[in-house]
Parts: structure tokens; C-alpha cells; sequence
């Protein structure tokens, strides 16, 4: 196994990584009029093409209000803000910019944090990794995606970053793919902003 570059830019994915936000999901689809089974992360993307502040909007409502119900995921505020003064530290994700402010609190001074607000195209797009490397004038080759979907991997390839995947015991499985594994943010953590082995997987 060849040992990666120290990542001196450790971007974060929010909801199931950092922050576990119990958003009621069969509730908001009927609000929004949409269908049980669809993908929110479409209809995201679809009401940012057409510019559609209304339903926007009411994701965004249902987000912040979730935040109240919702939690840190292990290791998290700890692991992340143990980060902080040793690299880049960014948060990027398909919620609303005002959802992980309200649930970091404190945490999140200091921490670039990227919204589905601040991209044209939502992850798995890469545009919000370029997004953050163009803010810290960062090479792709030093900097790390660290989230618990398939989505973080993809992106991460597609900018050409490093995937770290943090294991979500909500999902039913961990994606295929990622350059290293973690079973949540209390192991392992500085490795991010050390030498990290291809294709790791912790014990």
C-alpha cells in the first residue's frame, strides 16, 4: 500500500458524518407533493435548476427544525474540532448553510461551511469541492473528503481527493470505494492530516 500525502484541507460532508439530522422525511414528501419513494437529493437538485425558492424553502424549514431532535454522531464535536489549527477545515452539504450552523453551535467558528445555497449542482457534482479549494487555494492532492455515502466517495474521486468514509450505523451499509475507513470520529482521527494508507480499513 503507498502512503498518501498529509492533507492540509479536511473537508467534512454534515448529516450522518457530524451530525445526525432526523429530518421526517414521509411528512415533508407530503408537503412538498411529492411522490413516497422519491430521491430528495433529486428534487433538491431540480428546485435549484428552476429556481424554485418555495419548496426550497420548505426543506430548509424541516431541516432547521430537526435540528432540536437531532444529535452529535460519536466522536463528533471532538474529532472534528480536534482538527481545527492543523489544517483547511470545511463542512460541505446538501442542507441549507443555516442547519449545520444551528446544530455545530460553537463548533463551527472558524470552519468554512458550504450549503446546497452556495453551489449550482449538489454532491455527488464535485462543484462544491472545487468550491472549498478555490477558497483556500488548496491542491486536490493534499486534501481529504471525509462523509458516510456513496455521494462523498464519488465526489471526492471526481475532484480528485482522497474519500474517507466514516461508518453510519443508521445505514444499512458502508459505500465500496473509499480510500479509508473509520468506524466513527473518536478513531483515527489526526490520521486524516497525516499519512493515510490507500485502501485502510480500521479494526
Amino acid at each position: 500500500m503507498t502512503a498518501a500525502p498529509a492533507s492540509s484541507t479536511v473537508i467534512f460532508d454534515f448529516d450522518g458524518t457530524l451530525f445526525n439530522l432526523p429530518v421526517d422525511w414521509t411528512t415533508l414528501r407530503a408537503e412538498l407533493g411529492v411522490a413516497p419513494d422519491a430521491k430528495i437529493g433529486d428534487e433538491l437538485q431540480r428546485w435549484l435548476d428552476e429556481g424554485d425558492d418555495e419548496h426550497l424553502g420548505m426543506v430548509s424549514k424541516h431541516e432547521l427544525e430537526a435540528v432540536r431532535a437531532g444529535g452529535f454522531t460519536a466522536g463528533s464535536p471532538a474529532g472534528f474540532t480536534a482538527l481545527k489549527g492543523r489544517c483547511n477545515l470545511a463542512v460541505l452539504t446538501r442542507n441549507t448553510r443555516d442547519s449545520v450552523f444551528a446544530a455545530l453551535g460553537e463548533h463551527a467558528e472558524g470552519v468554512l461551511v458550504v450549503g446546497r445555497e452556495d453551489v449550482r449542482r449538489l454532491k455527488p457534482d464535485p462543484e462544491g469541492v472545487h468550491t472549498i479549494l478555490a477558497h483556500f487555494g488548496a491542491d486536490p492532492a493534499t486534501a481529504v473528503l471525509v462523509g458516510d455515502t456513496y455521494h462523498d466517495v464519488r465526489s471526492a474521486r471526481d475532484a480528485g481527493l482522497l474519500s474517507v468514509i466514516v461508518r453510519n450505523p443508521l445505514l444499512k451499509y458502508a459505500p465500496e470505494g473509499a480510500d479509508f475507513y473509520l468506524d466513527d470520529l473518536t478513531t483515527d482521527v489526526l490520521d486524516l492530516v497525516g499519512p493515510l494508507p490507500s485502501n485502510r480499513q480500521s479494526d
